[in-house]
């Protein structure tokens, strides 16, 4: 219907009415209404003073998400792309961070239109509770009132609040999660009461809790969530197996993280006349989560679980994502299984089918890892045997994409030990093993197989693209690497292999890690689509996301769809054509969330670390220039910020070479120099880090 009615509506001449759209296509007015609100809410189409309905740009408008500068200044970003506009409001209404919007350009500038959807109804913010006198009032204790206020964790949100309603289980200077009674206008707070308390404001825990709200991840399941959650089996049960394969005797174990309690995707592997038969054995959340369930519907608004520093918030309840849908070990568990059968590193034939395994082993990375580096271990006789034939596929699977140019940025994650208050003590920063490459090149071909069977039955789906990047991005990218002077000529459209063999070049270069993020950044963001527009980075025709439904929600979605072609239910099927589009936008904006929040995150634990370690001493790399200095990245991937007010000179900041150049003395500050820093000063809750340089070098001067 919504696709249908965007159609006759971007191809009119005229704005049309409901009533006459509703005529021409023959269906409900209460239907048509319906469908053309959901348009509205996602700025698709806009809705004139006479009641009629336009695409935004026919009538002279653009529909834009909203983002704050740290000034407090609103900025629309076009849906469909574009230059961003400062927002003029001249009205009442007033935006938040994330809202979705219609504006009318004007240059660099754009008037505020109207308010399509609010991003939020809740935020966490510091409580203040003061106990003042009114203003001119003699100072008895009976003229003095309490005043609540708050203010929001989230600096995007450049508003006062002032808080209303039960006060009595909050104390000043907690954190707590608010919810909105009225939005902002002009000259007017924000009016909110509070939900519930999330803890101190010194408290790292409560700063996790803090981000993970702001960002749209309750940290709380929803009380439809537990009453239904409560009605999920313990086990297996007899009736579950009714049309499955029985795959409980092949063996199958899990090899994941130490701290990983939910465990997706199990593999099994056996040798072939010309290769490897290679099992990848994904939970079957969709036989637990069904479409319309309370269940569901918080994991649809979820999109993902997120993964922060002392805190996980599930997209599923933990009876499901750490117990009946989890592929522990030595216990039943469905799943849906797929066999590939390999040959030189090639998935030559595959069959997908509805199973029961029995996990043998839970192995962790470190332990495997071990294994192959010769080190002592536990691992069962049959197991080390399965593991060492994975490790020569796995190889070859390795080999045959690097061939065709797949990009492995290899980008290190920081790990975070806290102590029991939830404070870090160590980060680490360990590079992958094979045992990690093992399940990462199992899961891409998983993943690959899947998504090419989708596309050549055209199955309504949701695949994982990645489009080609944008020619001004890689010139940018040219002239930054001649900065370093690594001259390579990139071009307009490189094939993935030259981006590869950039990397290559750079493996043992001092600026290696600056290069690998520089090249990230030149390249799209992936994506989920309801088309398969391929994958650059990977390389590949087709990809999707296959192998983790108890963790992402495209990957449900998949299941479901992959069930219908299996059960041959192509009809119905096609009936959810129309809504993988919504699901693909809105999980990946989900999904952007959730990274925007595991950053801010990282950054405050990296922060709280550093305070600890104020006036120590670190060698480190320049990993960005700005006007107003440069940052400085540590072995562990600690960043922090040498101001250029700290420096010895007046520094003219060179945009096109990314560096700083000292107007009398001639030194010069760049990408990927190696320069050595004191730990001044940090702001936790901002998560900023303040260097002091220690005396430059020589060689950081100008010929």
């Amino acid at each position: 219907m919504k696709d249908k009615l965007f159609d006759m509506i971007s191809g009119a001449r005229a704005p049309m009415t409901a009533k006459r759209l509703s005529e021409e296509l023959e269906a409900p007015l209460e239907e048509v209404q319906a469908a053309l609100d959901a348009l509205l809410a996602q700025g698709q189409i806009a809705a004139t003073r006479k009641g009629g309905y336009a695409v935004p740009e026919s009538i002279g408008l653009t529909a834009a998400t909203v983002s704050f500068q740290r000034n407090g200044t609103p900025v629309a970003h076009p849906v469909k792309g574009g230059d961003s506009m400062t927002i003029l409001t001249t009205g009442a209404e007033r935006c938040m961070p994330g809202d979705l919007v219609l504006v009318r350009p004007q240059g660099e500038r754009c008037q505020l239109n109207g308010i399509l959807k609010r991003s939020r109804d809740t935020f966490a913010a510091y409580v203040r509770i003061e106990r003042r006198a009114p203003k001119g009032a003699p100072r008895r204790r009976a003229e003095v009132r309490t005043v609540a206020t708050a203010v929001p964790c989230d600096l995007r949100i450049p508003y006062d609040v002032v808080l209303t309603g039960d006060l009595s289980f909050v104390k000043n200077d907690q954190i707590a999660l608010l919810k909105v009674e009225r939005y902002p206008e002009m000259n007017r707070p924000i009016y909110a009461s509070v939900l519930r308390v999330l803890g101190n404001e010194g408290s790292l825990p409560a700063l996790m809790n803090a981000c993970a709200e702001d960002h749209g991840f309750a940290t709380e399941m929803d009380a439809d969530v537990e009453r239904e959650s409560l009605d999920m089996p313990d086990e297996v049960r007899p009736e579950d197996l009714a049309g499955r394969e029985d795959l409980r005797d092949v063996l199958t174990f899990t090899i994941d993280g130490a701290t990983a309690k939910d465990f997706d995707d199990a593999v099994s592997i056996e040798k072939t006349e010309k290769g490897w038969r290679l099992g990848v054995h994904i939970a079957d959340v969709s036989h637990y989560v069904r479409p319309g369930s309370a269940i569901d519907d918080d994991a649809y608004l979820r999109g993902t679980s997120l993964y922060l520093p002392g805190l996980t918030v599930p997209m599923l309840p933990e009876c499901l994502s750490n117990n009946l849908c989890s592929l522990m070990p030595d216990v039943d568990r469905l799943s849906m299984s797929l066999f590939m059968d390999i040959e030189h590193g090639r998935v030559v034939d595959h069959r997908l089918i509805k199973a029961v395994i029995h996990s043998h082993a839970r192995l962790t990375y470190e332990e495997v890892n071990r294994l192959f580096e010769g080190g002592d271990n536990d691992i069962a006789p049959e197991i080390k045997k399965a593991l060492f034939d994975m490790r020569e596929l796995s190889h070859a699977l390795r080999a045959k994409r690097q061939a065709r140019g797949s990009i492995d940025f290899e980008i290190d994650e920081p790990e975070f030990v806290l102590d029991e208050k939830g404070e870090p003590t160590e980060i680490l920063c360990e590079r992958r093993g094979e045992g990690e490459r093992i399940i990462e090149d199992f899961m891409l071909a998983a993943n690959e197989t899947v998504a090419a069977l989708a596309r050549s039955v055209e199955l309504p789906f949701v695949y994982r693209v990645h489009e080609d990047p944008d020619a001004d991005r890689l010139y940018a990218l040219e002239a930054f690497l001649g900065s370093l002077d690594l001259y390579t000529r990139i071009g307009p459209k490189p094939h993935p292999g030259v981006l590869l063999g950039i990397l290559e070049q750079v493996k043992d270069h001092p600026a290696r890690d600056v290069v690998r993020r520089s090249l990230l950044r030149a390249l799209k963001k992936a994506r989920y689509c309801e088309r398969p527009l391929g994958h650059y980075a990977l390389a590949l025709k087709d990809y999707c996301h296959f192998t983790s439904p108890i963790r992402r929600y495209p990957d449900l979605v998949v299941h479901r769809m992959l069930k219908l072609l299996m059960d041959g239910k192509l009809d119905q099927a096609g009936r959810m054509s129309g809504r993988m589009a919504d699901i693909a936008a809105d999980t990946s904006e989900r999904e952007s969330a959730a990274v925007t929040a595991e950053r801010q995150a990282d950054g405050i634990m990296m922060a709280a670390w550093m305070g600890r370690n104020i006036g120590r001493k670190f060698d480190g790399v320049i990993a960005s220039v700005t006007s107003w200095g440069f940052y400085v990245a540590l072995d562990n991937q600690v960043e922090g910020l040498v101001h250029i007010a700290g420096l010895d000179d007046y520094y003219e900041f060179d945009k096109q070479r990314s560096r700083l150049i000292g107007s009398a003395t001639g030194t010069v500050f760049k990408l990927g120099d190696r320069v050595r820093v004191r730990a001044e000063s940090v702001n936790v809750p901002l998560g900023e880090i303040n260097f002091e340089l220690l005396p430059p070098r020589e060689e950081n001067t100008v010929p």
